[in-house]
């Protein structure tokens, strides 16, 4: 039995040839003690006679390890950018990329380099949010990464309040206004009446009509701070019902009362003066209405 000489090139696990001919076959065993070679590696079977029988290139691969994908959380704007790394072995010689589980192929806005480790996407729609992640293979292991996850911030696009208006409600009455925006981060709040900020920041106002001045115009203005966009919306609130029948009836308190005149009995000198064997003078005599001092008027009544 011959044994098989190798090329060393450095460490790498793998074992020792032994070769014998039996008749026109070549038996390969393996020998007992292992050693150390660097693949490719070139390998001559011999027989005992040292006559070269076979050479054998030898070409090792090892079982990958699982990759990485960098960054493993991105934030990125609508119609933006974003690339993502595979970090693997060198000795995987295949790299593919995947979107929720389904593979990807390249296409316009899905750019591969060329070794398929790195992928860039343009234009980045709705659809592009989701977890990434690159499988890696070679002749012997396959070996997927962790999920890394890109979302998307857009909005707000238009906002609405719950319940849609106008309302009418009679003093007392409770009431919860919520303002709904579609936004990636969820968007800030405030609350508006009649032009005057409430100081109020959640999405929903809950309050009690108990004042008059609590009815009028109510807006709600949702702010993305990452899109730098802002949407707003408004509902009329009434104050409806007898008592605001009751109040509009009643006069306004600084509404100036209705002044009242009244005839007053004639004073001398008033209107012309008849002469002695004059006749009558066909001319009515009229009286000059004096109004009353105004500390002294008085209100019509029905």
């Amino acid at each position: 039995m011959g044994r098989i000489p190798h090329r060393p090139g450095g460490p790498w696990p793998g074992i020792l040839l032994a070769a014998s001919v039996l008749g026109s076959c070549l038996q390969l065993t393996l020998a007992q003690t292992p050693v150390t070679i660097v693949p490719p590696s070139t390998v001559q079977i011999r027989s005992p006679t040292s006559r070269v029988l076979a050479t054998v290139v030898l070409r090792g691969s090892e079982i990958l390890p699982k990759p990485t994908v960098t960054p493993r959380q991105i934030q990125v704007l609508e119609n933006g950018t974003f690339t993502l790394r595979c970090n693997s072995s060198p000795s995987a010689n295949t790299v593919l990329w995947l979107q929720d589980g389904v593979s990807l192929a390249p296409s316009d806005r899905l750019v591969l380099s060329p070794d398929n480790r790195t992928l860039t996407v343009l234009g980045v729609t709705r659809g592009d949010a989701g977890t990434y992640q690159c499988e890696v293979r070679n002749p012997v292991s396959t070996n997927r990464s962790e999920n890394s996850t890109v979302t998307l911030a857009y909005g707000p696009d238009s906002a609405r309040i719950d319940p849609p208006g106008p309302i009418g409600l009679t003093l007392g009455s409770p009431l919860t206004l919520t303002c709904v925006a579609n936004s990636v981060p969820a968007p800030s709040y405030r609350w508006v009446l009649n032009g005057t900020d409430t100081k109020e920041t959640g999405s929903s106002l809950t309050f009690k009509l108990t004042t008059w001045a609590q009815q009028g115009t109510y807006e709600c203005r949702a702010h993305n701070p990452v899109t730098g966009r802002t949407a707003w919306a408004s509902v009329a609130v009434r104050v409806t019902g007898t008592d605001s029948r009751c109040r509009n009836e009643t006069p306004r308190e600084n509404e100036a009362p209705v002044p009242v005149y009244e005839n007053l009995p004639p004073t001398a000198g008033a209107g012309p003066v008849a002469q002695p064997g004059s006749p009558p003078d066909p001319s009515p005599t009229y009286q000059t209405l004096q109004p009353r001092q105004p500390d002294v008027y008085e209100e019509l009544k029905k």
